[in-house]
């Protein structure tokens, strides 16, 4: 059957946030909602003025929300981020399916009782880590790139989780994935060009491409058998006031 899916990304350049999502969606027939938070621009250069006028959830189906260059507790961006933060409240309400990608998962955290803090070291290159039977995902490899962690509550399910932080959970029928598995190689080098700064004393750029190189085919992979799982995922009875 065929679905209405909202995409949301914030702070995009020259190459979606989304990677491959988008064609993929519309690749198996489903009908895609784009909506920008931070207005794209050729040169990012800081934080841009933010568009939390979301799209009607009425005939959405789903909601996938993407990562971001900034922080969940930055306060220099968190007035839009509450703003963000009620809208998945809202998603969450109406009991439509709820996909959240690293900045996408720690504000669903948030949501759920828990929060996000900096973590002692970054998590960046390609990654795996240890799952439970009940995991959506394989256990990797995959593309990781921030310096966050998210804290979660106990009624929440840690579905996926190595020595850094937590990396799938689950609460109904939303779950949150720290890791990126939209990403190709045009987005890793966009991201690379605007923030590879970050990465300095951590992980050298070109090792960063070789290891895409070595096992970006199947991160990708892995990442269409995750949105074939998510697109099962059936809605719920709205919660009532």
């Amino acid at each position: 059957m065929s679905k209405t899916i909202l995409l949301v990304t914030h702070e995009e350049t020259v190459a979606s946030d989304y990677g491959y999502v988008a064609g993929y969606l519309t690749e198996l027939g489903h009908t895609v909602v784009h909506h920008e938070v931070l207005k794209a621009t050729p040169a990012y250069d800081g934080f841009l003025d933010a568009n939390v006028d979301f799209p009607a959830l009425d005939g959405i189906d789903a909601v996938i929300i993407f990562g971001s260059f900034t922080h969940a507790y930055n306060p220099d961006t968190r007035a839009w981020v509450e703003r963000e933060i009620d809208f998945i409240r809202d998603v969450r309400e109406r009991g439509i399916p709820y996909l959240g990608i690293c900045f996408g998962a720690q504000l669903l955290a948030e949501v759920l009782g828990g929060r996000t803090v900096k973590a002692e070291r970054m998590e960046v290159g390609m990654i795996s880590f240890d799952a439970t039977a009940a995991c959506p995902t394989a256990p990797g490899p995959w593309f990781s790139w921030h310096n966050d962690k998210v804290e979660l509550p106990d009624d929440v399910e840690i579905l996926a989780q190595n020595e850094f932080a937590p990396q799938v959970f689950k609460s109904g029928n939303s779950l949150g994935v720290q890791f990126h598995p939209e990403v190709t190689k045009e987005l890793m080098d966009e991201w690379l060009r605007v923030g590879g700064d970050e990465l300095t004393g951590k992980l050298d750029a070109a090792e960063f491409r070789r290891q895409w190189d070595e096992k970006g085919q199947y991160a990708q992979a892995h990442g269409r058998e995750l949105i074939d799982w998510f697109l099962t995922v059936e809605p719920v009875e709205p919660v009532r006031a």
